[in-house]
């Protein structure tokens, strides 16, 4: 696994937005993950974060399926541990070379 940080705010605020550009390379088998805060911030009950040790858990158990089916797994894992209101966006896209 390897994890790009944040290096900006939100896409599309304002008019010009200095960012970085890095280019890699998505190998057979690789799953390109791209979400929003919305998704590691869910809370639960006990006021615990879903965070990003449950998200790669869940990628892990999920990543035989189709990118569709595997970003759904995410939400649905998402939204049953997050069992009160969702304060925040969930943005999840999800891309897989074959």
């Amino acid at each position: 696994m390897e994890r790009l940080d944040a290096i900006g705010t939100v896409i599309g605020l304002f008019d010009h937005l200095p960012c970085a550009v890095m280019e890699d390379r998505l190998d057979p088998g690789d799953i390109l993950t791209l979400y929003t805060d919305g998704v590691t911030e869910a809370f639960n009950d006990r006021e615990e974060e879903f965070g990003d040790a449950r998200l790669i858990e869940a990628l892990f158990r999920h990543r035989s399926s189709p990118a569709r089916e595997l970003a759904a797994s995410i939400v649905d894992d998402v939204t049953r541990f997050s069992t009160g209101d969702q304060f925040d966006d969930i943005m999840l896209i999800i891309a897989k070379r074959c």
